[in-house]
């Protein structure tokens, strides 16, 4: 009764202000329910959040590193990751009982309520880390009830996620000037180096930053920055984060940036990275040795000068034991407008002889030759086609050894026919060669001198197969996560003894590489290797292993265009062997002991029944008048016991029956291949 006396309240006045309270109080709650209900905490969001993807080599050094879908910066990172003074020092800046509130600070809201009461605007503010990041995960303007939104989802953040994961996604998800989000995008904008190198100095001055990035970047206002850093600095010795020393040693360190063109990108390994990113969009860790990829590029530069006009050049370096890439290099110029951003490692293009030892390989495996064994290189004649050497000259009987060391195409084409092509095919493809689906029936013999296209990866993991002897392994060009999630594709392809006598016809026991000055030649550098030429001479291959590394080189252009140059021997092996003979490449011992294999039943070299197609209509050299809509109707007639294929100057035709074809003034050839191998052509003139 005194106390009511005192406040001058009547017992009626009292019920009614009770009431008022218990009807505030029930508002209130209802409120917080309604908002608990209707806005409950975006946990998904965080899974979701966009990232600018960033590809390192293996030892995590940049390679590239772009925005992200939403134009910002962000590259998460885990709490245990970052540098401890970055969370220390976040704490002490922005919410000191950070550890002890359930979302919102209670003592800071009743600090904030009075001083904004007694001066009569917003002077203070009592956002806590969790309900920041609440306002991060939703942007609203700001207004009293978005306020209350932030403070209840911040009360259900707390249920959701533990403090070192609150303060993680905050870390993550905070501004730090311009479009850069996250403590390691902004260690990477402005020091050049990641988040968990960061000293005292430098995180407490990104520390400083989210308060009001604009005004304290460190690259547009040093002097601010360098306040905000003191004071942040100050709070973490009030909390008995640090001492004095350290405070002074961070106070005393200078602010080094670095520029926005070394912040984010390297300079080297562009093509890598892009196929990196293609596959992993969210960015990874590469197989790529940083080192390695810049003395290739070095190379592949200086070598590409020696070339044409419009020459390019392409590389991939696989390590045999792992099957990961090492260094890829898909243009000589990657800035070039033109042609920079083709990656020529990916390139389909005509292999040339690179098949060959595949081909050897197949007879090796069914123990019909060896390397002892003779082979014919005389003339033939096959549905019209007359295969021809390199050197337009013929040996006769020849070993195997020196008909795949010389690169002689008659005898390669012979062993095909007398294997058959789909059993070399075969092989080729265990050993990880991808051609085309319709391989067998486009190609047919003209296989064993390159009539179909691949990729330099696949050709140049093929040789890393023959440096396993035999174990064919899938290319790599991320680093494992685990044995068990990653474990790569790996067969038996070929046999130790059938990759042994390769490795020995191709090596340098047995001839010396073009490129090399007459001192490294002397060396006992070894390695085996094997040139290609495309028809045309539009690429340019050299390919081989020296036990550690396979290389594979192609030089040409991307248009496609030939030129006399384009001879693997001469353009390809130089930049081949020079690679080899780098420090951190070469092999200088045969790793591989020479062997023999036995025969048991020699090759069948005797010219098979032939089963060529005869083209009926249109006759050889047959003229056709476009007289209907500047268009001619030829009549198509073959007679085949086989499945055929046909192409029109050199383009596929679509399957399925054909009788006419409507064709404009001009010259064509119309050439019909079987699903044996056998083919037939004509020449027909339309007027």
């Amino acid at each position: 009764m005194r106390i009511l006396k005192r406040l001058k309240l009547s017992r009626r006045r009292l019920r009614q202000v009770v009431l008022a309270a218990a009807a505030m109080g029930s508002v209130f709650i209802a409120a917080f329910a309604a908002i608990w209900f209707t806005y409950p905490f975006p946990a998904d969001r965080l899974a979701n959040l966009p990232v600018s993807p960033q590809v390192t080599d293996r030892t995590g050094r940049v390679l590239l590193h772009i925005v992200g879908r939403d134009d910002h910066w962000r590259s998460p990172v885990k709490l245990q990751e970052m540098s401890p003074w970055l969370p220390l020092a976040t704490v002490a800046s922005e919410d000191e009982r950070f550890f002890s509130h359930s979302g919102v600070d209670s003592i800071a809201v009743s600090r904030a309520v009075w001083q904004n009461v007694r001066s009569r605007r917003i002077v203070s503010g009592a956002s806590t880390l969790t309900m920041q990041l609440c306002r991060m995960l939703d942007e609203r303007p700001r207004t009293l009830s978005a306020k209350l939104i932030e403070s209840v989802r911040a009360i259900q953040a707390e249920q959701f996620l533990a403090k070192p994961d609150i303060l993680e996604q905050y870390l993550n998800l905070a501004p730090y000037g311009g479009n850069v989000r996250g403590v390691e995008a902004a260690a990477h904008r402005y020091f050049g180096r990641g988040c968990s190198e960061l000293s005292l100095g430098q995180a407490s001055l990104l520390a400083g930053l989210p308060q009001a990035p604009s005004l304290y970047r460190p690259d547009r206002f040093p002097e601010a920055a360098v306040e905000r850093r003191r004071h942040v600095l100050n709070r973490m010795l009030e909390a008995g984060m640090i001492s004095k020393t350290q405070r002074h040693q961070a106070e005393s360190e200078p602010v080094s940036l670095v520029s926005i063109s070394t912040a984010n990108r390297a300079e080297f390994g562009s093509h890598a990275a892009w196929l990196a990113l293609q596959q992993r969009p969210r960015g990874s860790r590469t197989t790529i040795d940083a080192n390695l990829q810049e003395l290739v590029e070095s190379e592949a530069r200086r070598h590409a000068k020696t070339l044409p006009p419009g020459s390019d050049v392409a590389v991939v370096v696989i390590d045999i034991s792992t099957a990961e890439i090492r260094a890829l290099v898909g243009s000589a110029d990657p800035l070039d407008p033109v042609d920079g951003q083709n990656n020529g490692v990916l390139a389909l293009r005509s292999p040339g002889s690179t098949l060959k030892p595949f081909l050897y390989a197949t007879a090796f495996e069914s123990r019909r030759l060896n390397a002892e064994s003779v082979v014919p290189d005389n003339p033939v004649t096959r549905a019209g086609w007359t295969p021809d050497n390199f050197d337009r000259s013929f040996r006769g009987t020849i070993t195997v050894a020196e008909a795949l060391r010389d690169s002689r195409n008659v005898p390669a084409i012979r062993v095909m026919e007398a294997m058959g092509v789909s059993r070399c095919l075969g092989v080729i493809s265990a050993c990880g060669i991808h051609l085309p689906s319709n391989t067998e029936a486009r190609g047919g013999l003209a296989i064993a001198v390159g009539g179909v296209e691949t990729t330099l990866l696949d050709l140049t993991n093929a040789y890393a197969t023959l440096g396993r002897e035999g174990v064919y392994r899938k290319p790599r060009l991320f680093a494992k996560i685990s044995p068990t999630k990653e474990s790569p594709d790996e067969r038996q392809a070929l046999s130790s003894a059938t990759c042994r006598t390769l490795n020995e016809i191709l090596s340098t026991r047995n001839r010396l590489p073009n490129g090399l000055s007459h001192s490294e030649s002397e060396t006992d550098l070894w390695l085996m290797w094997k040139t290609g030429t495309s028809s045309g001479r539009r690429d340019a291959w050299a390919i081989g292993h020296n036990g550690r590394f396979a290389i594979g080189v192609w030089t040409g252009r991307f248009s496609g265009s030939g030129h006399p140059d384009f001879v693997g021997r001469d353009a390809a092996e130089p930049l081949l062997a020079q690679l080899f003979a780098t420090r951190n490449i070469r092999v200088d011992i045969n790793p591989y002991p020479p062997t023999s294999i036995l025969v048991d039943r020699e090759l069948n070299f005797a010219a098979p029944n032939q089963r060529s197609p005869v083209i009926n209509s249109p006759t050889r050299d047959a003229e056709f008048l476009a007289l209907n809509q500047g268009k001619a109707n030829v009549p198509v007639e073959v007679v085949s016991s086989e499945r055929t294929t046909w192409f029109l100057n050199n383009h596929l035709l679509s399957p399925g029956p054909r009788r006419i074809l409507k064709l404009i003034r001009g010259q064509y050839e119309l050439r019909c291949i079987t699903s044996g191998g056998h083919a037939a052509a004509v020449q027909f003139t339309v007027r």
